[in-house]
């Protein structure tokens, strides 16, 4: 039964109390909806009361679509060091799997410091060009360099203006660039490969094993008595 009342108001043998509730509600202006817009509104607050919240959603997948991003997203940590032993670049390339891709590089020329970071930089760059890579975070330990490339500073001295046009050309082959400053401490490795670029130079290192050792001597010869 859709509409009780009208039925109600409807009916010709009303009696009693019945015929007294006709006549009261017979003077009101009623209208009949049905049912189902009941059921549809009662729907619609049960979804509004218990499912998860618009906002929630649209949080939940821009994360999704924000990982997928940088699931493609390669690392790059460079680093220079000139002195008047040699000039040495190192860099380190990890992949968004967590590989990691390591060069010391021995440069058989002089230059000052800016001028091996920039060396540094761009070949860690022309490396990632090179493997096809796409999208590429940059942490570099030079403030100097990573607000030439910025805009904050402005690059004055004929080579680092040279070595920033170089630099900026080879980040258009990217479809995601971005560099940012890091502590000193956050770029060892690139930093040690650079020192050991230049102190190797003369060197044959192809063939010197890495060797971990993991506990001191005293310990070792604890455990070997």
């Amino acid at each position: 039964m859709n509409f009780p009342l009208r039925n109600v108001l409807s009916k010709p043998d009303l009696t009693g109390r019945m015929e007294k509730r006709e006549i009261c509600l017979s003077t009101y202006d009623i209208m009949y909806d049905t049912r189902t817009v009941i059921k549809l509104q009662v729907l619609a607050d049960f979804v509004a009361d218990f499912s998860p919240s618009q906002m929630t959603d649209a949080e939940q997948e821009f994360q999704q679509v924000l990982s997928r991003v940088n699931a493609n997203t390669w690392t790059l940590y460079t680093d220079g060091a000139s002195n008047v032993n040699g000039t040495g670049l190192g860099l380190v390339l990890k992949s968004p799997q967590g590989d990691l891709i390591a060069e010391s590089i021995c440069c058989d020329f002089k230059a000052t410091n800016n001028e091996a970071e920039y060396e540094a930089l761009i070949m860690g760059l022309t490396i990632a060009k090179d493997m096809n890579i796409k999208n590429i975070d940059v942490n570099y330990d030079s403030l100097l360099i990573v607000n030439h490339i910025k805009g904050p500073y402005e690059a004055k001295d004929p080579k680092m203006v040279a070595n920033l046009d170089i630099t900026k050309r080879l980040t258009n082959h990217f479809n995601n660039f971005s560099i940012q400053q890091v502590p000193r401490e956050s770029n060892v490795q690139a930093d040690a490969l650079a020192v050991l670029g230049y102190v190797s130079k003369g060197l044959d290192l192809n063939n010197i094993p890495v060797v971990h050792i993991i506990k001191p001597v005293m310990k070792r010869l604890v455990l070997e008595s």
